[in-house]
């Protein structure tokens, strides 16, 4: 029987502590991965952007690829800005970011309905949606200024309190829906948000597409699921 394909992962190079649910925590997925940090490149400078990120994401990826993951994610959604570049020069699908869905989450909304974006940090994912050919009129609502999980991630905290952190991104989703009552479902931008959808999901009664759900769907497509050993019918 052959090997079950791997997703590789590339994780940013950061201290804190990494919960279930989370990309870089290994009982998030239930399929193989291969993590690789990319080294000295952090959430910090990823936020701030620019060409010099490139190659480091090109060398980590090739290595994973050589290791024979079949699709490479990212853990930091704000890596969007780097998708034209990383999918032309890495030669296996590559799903930089959780933003990727919203076109597809945009045609699943009735009419009057948006999709909201909650990011990490407040503020314009201009870079991030441009490089997606998104609009930049979409709702963005970040953590609060002075919120724990940022203060905790910036930090490199071990471990986090994971609570107030739920609390922070609960906040986020609140002042999102009173800002856009039109938003008709989220998007996470931060990688580090997954471990939080269901209570978002259950505060805000709204569907939640996040970088789990983005790397499953991937992995979907690599492993098509077949009911040929499951018995029974569906009337």
């Amino acid at each position: 029987m052959p090997a079950q394909p791997s997703i590789g992962l590339l994780l940013l190079d950061n201290g804190f502590e990494r919960i279930p649910g989370d990309v870089g925590h290994p009982a998030t997925w239930r399929f193989p991965v291969r993590r690789a940090t990319v080294p000295g490149v952090t959430a910090a400078m990823v936020a701030q952007g620019g060409p010099a990120l490139v190659e480091p994401f090109v060398r980590a990826g090739l290595h994973l690829v050589e290791q024979g993951v079949a699709a490479i994610a990212t853990s930091c959604g704000f890596l969007a800005a780097l998708q034209p570049e990383l999918s032309a020069r890495l030669p296996v699908p590559v799903a930089t970011s959780a933003l990727l869905q919203i076109p597809a989450v945009s045609r699943l909304l009735p009419p009057g309905r948006t999709v909201g974006i909650l990011a990490s940090l407040g503020g314009s994912l201009a870079p991030q949606l441009n490089a997606l050919d998104l609009p930049a009129t979409l709702p963005v609502v970040g953590l609060a200024d002075d919120a724990a999980m940022l203060r905790d991630l910036r930090a490199g905290r071990s471990p986090i309190p994971v609570e107030a952190h739920r609390q922070d991104v609960l906040a986020a989703a609140q002042r999102l829906l009173r800002a856009h009552p039109q938003v008709g479902a989220i998007v996470l931008e931060c990688a580090n948000f997954p471990p939080h959808s269901q209570a978002l999901a259950a505060a805000t009664g709204l569907p939640i597409f996040d970088t789990v759900s983005l790397v499953n769907w991937l992995y979907a497509a690599l492993v098509p699921w077949h009911p040929s050993e499951v018995s029974g019918a569906v009337s």
